[in-house]
């Protein structure tokens, strides 16, 4: 069974799609710290990707440049579909993200859930 890293981003299998969860096998950007999932926790909190873009959307979307995090195509963080799916529906690491976007991650998030 594979154990995330925080700020890596993973394909995971969302199957079902159920209501505005997004489906399929989709890349997410794993947010849980480590510790977590080092001390036996068996999921992993995860923000799903998606190719469809919508512009100016922040703390909503935050944009990955295609070619960073292993994407090869631009993206967006979906900000307000938090998960936390099972880690055996992991499938394999994509990249991980470099450290401006971790830190706009970090803004959305606080922002987005009022912190």
């Amino acid at each position: 069974m594979m154990i995330p890293k925080q700020w890596h981003v993973y394909t995971v299998d969302l199957e079902p799609r159920v209501g505005t969860k997004p489906g399929k096998q989709r890349p997410c950007l794993a947010i849980q710290p480590n510790e977590f999932s080092l001390n036996g926790l068996e999921s992993t909190v995860v923000l799903p990707i998606t190719t469809n873009l919508i512009n100016d959307a922040f703390p909503l979307r935050v944009r990955i440049p295609k070619e960073m995090a292993g994407l090869h195509k631009d993206s967006d963080i979906i900000m307000d579909q938090i998960l936390a799916w099972d880690n055996t529906l992991f499938q394999n690491e994509i990249g991980k993200l470099p450290d401006f976007l971790i830190h706009e991650v970090r803004l959305a998030l606080k922002d987005f859930l009022d912190l």
